[in-house]
């Protein structure tokens, strides 16, 4: 079992024999505001990037570091996070995260130019960098080590507030955009966020692993940073620069080199940021490799859909923002569901049953999507899909966080979100060259067959992903929780 300290004998916010169950409930909801928040500070800046660009004279090329300049810092700062509230408090980082990423939306609200808005994204993503791991860190240790079936609901209930947060985003962007402007997308930060840290204070039990030293593997935390940083930011460019220029190439080499420095720094280190025998796991690999496809497909469907509600049907931003959300309403139902199906029949088969209902909205996606606009097959196609896409994905998440002992369930949670992370890119970017390409060769009154191609390119990664989970999730031992 899983204890909280030397002791101790119970989880945090686990029910104990005087009655705290209550008290677990208000801890698990205040771990999915959390994620609520993260998702939709996404999502409620990409609608209000227009807004954005136009008042703050950002170039159009320009506009995009409002978004990953937050994805850089996040993605490339999660594994050190992660390891850091494993060592030294996983409570201490959540609040510690959710101040600076309350500063960084304060002053981006408050920006009065183009370079202070992308460092206040940065700052954004340097505070989501540290209480999104934790906050799965410490939902994942909410429950008794036997209690699978209550940590499956509490995760299905974190992925349930994530798919809010992305509706909240698409539309509520647009609606506080258009009523109150711009700037105020980052102020309605500032007092959930306040909010979240007063919760963490009061319901919050403190938490890490039995190896707690004070001695940090700085050169491995500076290699995993700077090498992801770089990959990352070689994503990103792919759909500006596309996937052979020099931004894309010399970014991306040069990250692959300092990561393959990382390996080397880390197989030496007497005490390492990421034990290379962790990464080697199969209980480790193949759930984080599945999150990445399953994110490559999330963030592909996206940028299509967004085009096709915006340029093909002509869509305002507002009424684009509407049509995504049955697929949220969609999601949120499947969350809750995901969870109590992963505790019943396990996570492989939730997994497979996912992705094949994933597989099943984009072929009805890929039909719909034509060039004289129809609407209800890809509707119908976002709602299915996202169902499967939430299954899946809380039981990819379930196989990722019982992968490791509950001492480093930070560095489990930080490894999912960095593949989430490093998928999204990936996806972006491969979503972004089909449909150039598709665009090279087609006439203006076929835009939509280049958005169809990026939905087939969708559709082999989910039968990658299949194939994957079908083949060799299954052998991928439950290794108990341990006390630390």
């Amino acid at each position: 079992m899983w204890v909280c300290c030397p002791g101790c004998g119970r989880s945090p916010g686990a029910a104990t024999p005087d009655g705290r169950a209550p008290r677990r409930r208000v801890l698990v909801a205040v771990l999915c505001a959390a994620s609520f928040i993260s998702v939709a500070d996404t999502t409620i800046v990409t609608i209000a990037l227009p807004a954005i660009r136009r008042a703050l004279e950002f170039s159009p090329a320009g506009v995009q570091w409002v978004l990953n300049g937050y994805a850089l810092v996040f993605g490339g700062l999660l594994l050190l996070c992660g390891r850091l509230g494993d060592l030294y408090g996983r409570r201490l980082l959540f609040g510690a995260g959710l101040v600076v990423f309350l500063v960084g939306s304060l002053v981006a609200g408050v920006a009065a130019g183009p370079g202070t808005l992308v460092v206040a994204r940065g700052v954004q993503g340097a505070g989501a960098a540290g209480f999104v791991p934790a906050s799965l860190a410490l939902l994942t240790l909410s429950h008794d080590a036997d209690d699978h079936a209550g940590r499956s609901r509490a995760v299905g209930a974190y992925g349930a507030a994530a798919a809010a947060g992305f509706v909240v985003g698409m539309v509520g962007g647009g609606v506080i955009t258009e009523l109150w402007g711009w700037r105020w997308v980052f102020f309605v930060n500032v007092p959930v966020a306040a909010a979240l840290v007063l919760g963490g204070l009061l319901v919050l039990p403190e938490s890490r692993g039995h190896r707690v030293t004070t001695r940090l593997d700085l050169l491995g935390a500076v290699t995993v940073t700077a090498g992801l940083v770089l990959v990352i930011y070689a994503m990103t460019s792919v759909p500006d620069v596309g996937l052979s220029s020099w931004r894309t190439l010399g970014p991306g080499a040069a990250g692959v080199l300092v990561l393959a420095c990382f390996v080397l720094v880390e197989s030496r280190h007497p005490a390492p940021l990421v034990p290379l025998r962790t990464l080697g796991r199969t209980a480790v690999l193949v759930p984080n490799a599945a999150v990445a496809l399953l994110s490559m497909i999330g963030i592909g469907w996206l940028y299509v859909l967004t085009l096709y509600f915006q340029e093909v049907l002509h869509r305002g931003p507002l009424q684009a923002g509407l049509l995504f959300a049955p697929m949220t309403v969609s999601a949120v139902v499947a969350s809750p569901l995901g969870g109590r199906m992963a505790g019943r029949v396990g996570v492989r088969r939730t997994a497979i049953t996912g992705l094949l209902l994933l597989g099943a909205g984009l072929v009805a996606m890929t039909a719909g999507v034509r060039p004289e606009g129809s609407l209800p097959p890809v509707l119908v196609g976002t709602v299915v899909g996202e169902f499967g896409f939430m299954l899946s994905s809380v039981a990819l998440t379930l196989a990722g966080t019982r992968g490791l002992p509950a001492d480093e369930s930070g560095l489990a949670a930080g490894l999912l979100n960095t593949s989430i992370q490093l998928g999204s890119g990936w996806g972006l970017g491969v979503v972004a060259v089909v449909v150039a390409a598709g665009l090279s060769v087609a006439t203006e009154a076929h835009y939509a067959d280049a958005l169809r191609g990026a939905l087939v390119a969708c559709l082999g990664i989910c039968a990658g992903a299949l194939v994957l989970v079908g083949w060799r999730l299954h052998r991928t031992p439950r290794r108990p929780d341990r006390s630390v």
